[in-house]
């Protein structure tokens, strides 16, 4: 469903009730003013037809005159004790189902079906003078009643054509409104619309064209900038997509070189089987690193998976306990080279994800034995940090220049240090450290500590 016609499914029901509202307002405001006015007219008779109605002493007259009736009315005049002294036409009181106690001195309407069609009918009782009275301010003389009765056939005709007449307009109305809002609605899109053609220019990904601001209305200000930070992020990504692709296939192409190579040159030395054993241990050297190499690509493309999931699978961890056992792991390592591991642990729990922290945590230990100095003590600490935690790996090796810490993270950089001992390594172990603590939403640092260096991680607890 397009964006316009969603906005007139939105906006008509709306309008319609609104028109459905008011016309009904409007209807029954016609018919009360309608049936007001003829109450008013019943009253009116009532009066004309009591003013003569009496004669000196308090006695109804005889004849009473009809002339104050309109056409159609019905009268009747009912004495205190509820008999009919006088109506027009004769019987119509009695035929009506009207009889009952009558009245004190009080008026009221009301509409109801006599005779098959509806009526209003309308009463007044009244008090009339004694000789001896000379105010008229209270009465205590007989108690008499005037009903009338007029049908309402056409006015409930003239109500009925009304009705028909406002529901026919007020179609005729919700039909233009919804021809009005799909102009007014379209119009208002037009910036919308400008924004989708200017979106369609934009080379690609990599395209340093973003959606000007200043020619955007305001209201679709937010939707510009999501727009141009999802660009400068997807232009990042694919950077470092390609960066990756480039060294990745560098990294891979050297240990193939070098093992086709090897073998090549021991097929044409001919130095005998001596000569064929060295190369083949040679080759498998860098067939080992290729294969480590590839074990991390996948690691890190493992991680990215994880990371772009927008609800990782964690379980409940003791990062001490974590911490401790990869002290153990590497325990006879780091007798090796006559050094120590310490440990200065707090109890954290934390929800993560095991393999991946072990990752993290085996890289950075891996890396303070490899280049510090011997006979050092590597320590590795936790903590709670406020909300966070805190572990950390502190190693007495070679302070890193603060020129590297910024790169040592990036995939396949190798720092000064590395260089130096000619590790084996493939440059991907803190680019592993530095994806796994993304997962977790934290990050890590390095920073110098002492005649050493600490690489610290921060996780936010869940």
């Amino acid at each position: 469903m397009g964006l316009l016609a969603y906005l007139l499914l939105l906006t008509l029901p709306v309008e319609a009730l609104v028109l459905l509202l008011f016309g009904v307002w409007m209807v029954r405001a016609i018919e009360q003013r309608d049936l007001d006015a003829l109450d008013a007219s019943l009253q009116t008779q009532s009066r004309d037809l009591l003013m003569d109605a009496a004669e000196e002493g308090g006695r109804l007259r005889s004849r009473i005159n009809d002339r104050a009736l309109a056409p159609g009315t019905r009268a009747c005049v009912l004495g205190e004790n509820g008999a009919v002294l006088w109506e027009t036409p004769p019987g119509w009181f009695a035929q009506c189902g009207l009889e009952g106690k009558p009245l004190g001195p009080v008026q009221y309407s009301m509409s109801r079906r006599m005779g098959g069609e509806r009526h209003r009918v309308f009463a007044r009782a009244t008090r009339l003078l004694r000789e001896d009275e000379a105010s008229i301010d209270e009465p205590t003389g007989p108690l008499i009643t005037v009903v009338l009765s007029v049908p309402l056939t056409d006015l409930d005709q003239a109500d009925a054509l009304l009705r028909r007449k406002a529901l026919t307009a007020g179609a005729a109305l919700l039909a233009l409104t919804a021809l009005l809002l799909f102009a007014a609605i379209r119009l208002g899109l037009r910036p919308a619309a400008a924004l989708v053609e200017r979106l369609s220019h934009i080379p690609g990904p990599q395209g340093l064209e973003r959606l000007d601001a200043d020619r955007v209305p305001h209201e679709l200000l937010p939707l510009a900038h999501e727009i141009n930070g999802l660009l400068d992020r997807i232009s990042e990504l694919m950077a470092r997509q390609e960066r990756f692709t480039a060294e990745a296939a560098h990294e891979l192409r050297t240990p193939l070189t070098l093992v086709k190579s090897t073998l090549q040159t021991a097929l044409l030395a001919g130095d005998g089987r001596d000569g064929l054993e060295a190369a083949l241990r040679e080759s498998l050297e860098d067939l080992e690193r290729l294969e480590r190499t590839a074990e991390s690509l996948l690691e890190l493309a493992r991680l990215d998976t994880l990371i772009a999931k927008p609800e990782p699978r964690f379980e409940e961890i003791d990062l001490a306990a974590l911490l401790r056992q990869a002290a153990e792991r590497f325990g006879s390592r780091a007798e090796e080279r006559s050094m120590e591991i310490a440990l200065a642990l707090d109890p954290c729990m934390f929800r993560g994800n095991r393999d991946a922290l072990m990752r993290l945590l085996d890289n950075l230990i891996a890396n303070a034995l490899t280049y510090a100095k011997a006979g050092g003590t590597v320590t590795l600490r936790c903590g709670l940090q406020g909300d966070c935690i805190e572990a950390a790996v502190e190693d007495e090796g070679p302070p890193i220049p603060e020129s590297e810490r910024e790169r040592l993270f990036e995939r396949f950089y190798r720092g000064a240090s590395a260089r130096k001992a000619e590790s084996s390594g493939t440059g991907l172990g803190l680019a592993i450290a530095e994806a796994a603590a993304r997962l977790h939403g934290g990050g890590i640092a390095c920073e110098p500590c002492g005649e050493g260096n600490r690489f610290v991680v921060t996780l936010f607890r869940r």
